[in-house]
């Protein structure tokens, strides 16, 4: 038997241990967020016609899904999610009575970690599975038209314009560009998961088509200067 004596148990050290735990803590505020989105609605419906916004989240820095953070609302009714379970998108609920109740947003996090979130435009395309060229300058003008919206003409015209859409293809399909009845390949998406094509519609001839096989993805227009954010423990 293995016996400890008296005089070592009064010599040794206690050790110093770091616990960095989760738990549930504040992050924001529900208007703080709220009003990001009830600023891109309250654009003229002839900028925002076909576009909206979504805002993706991912928990820093093991970059997991939004869900893992457990971020949700903490109203007087109780909690509601502020993530959906299939993706990584932000779903805040925007009603007048969030909005003079004014929840704090909680979410479980450990003292280094924080969610970093990401801005897209996406666009309902009025075919599944193709867009014209000119739908596409359209769509293009809109977002820099919002952008004036936002920071105003004069700052706006230092700002760099919306000029690429980013495309994600289908498994198994094929994107192509079309005119004349003369097809080019752009993106052949043998894989079995959606793969993502980044050009400029002004690099191709007017009354171009755009045409896919399968139904897109999704259709994105890629927003100048990549906004991002983030949150992280309120102190």
């Amino acid at each position: 038997m293995t016996c400890f004596s008296p005089a070592y148990a009064q010599t040794s050290q206690p050790e110093n241990i770091e616990v960095h735990a989760t738990r549930t803590v504040q992050v924001q505020t529900y208007r703080a967020v709220a009003r990001v989105f009830n600023r891109f609605n309250a654009f003229p419906e002839q900028d925002r016609a076909n576009l909206s916004l979504h805002v993706l989240g991912r928990l820093q820095p093991e970059d997991a899904p939004l869900k893992a953070s457990g971020l949700h609302l903490q109203t007087q009714n109780g909690p509601i999610p502020l993530f959906n379970a299939d993706n990584d998108e932000l779903t805040v609920p925007l009603t007048k009575a969030l909005w003079a109740e004014n929840p704090p947003l909680m979410a479980n996090l450990t003292a280094d970690e924080f969610i970093g979130f990401t801005f897209q435009i996406a666009v309902a395309t009025p075919q599944p599975d193709q867009f014209t060229d000119a739908e596409a300058r359209h769509w293009l003008k809109q977002l820099n038209n919002c952008m004036e919206d936002v920071v105003g003409v004069v700052v706006a015209f230092m700002l760099p314009d919306a000029h690429r859409l980013i495309v994600s293809v289908a498994p198994h399909s094929r994107l192509e560009a079309v005119k004349n009845d003369q097809s080019q390949l752009l993106l052949d998406n043998q894989s079995d998961t959606p793969q993502t094509f980044v050009f400029r519609p002004q690099d191709y001839p007017r009354d171009t088509l755009f045409r896919s096989t399968k139904a897109f993805n999704q259709v994105l227009i890629k927003i100048p200067l990549d906004p991002h954010a983030s949150m992280k423990r309120k102190a």
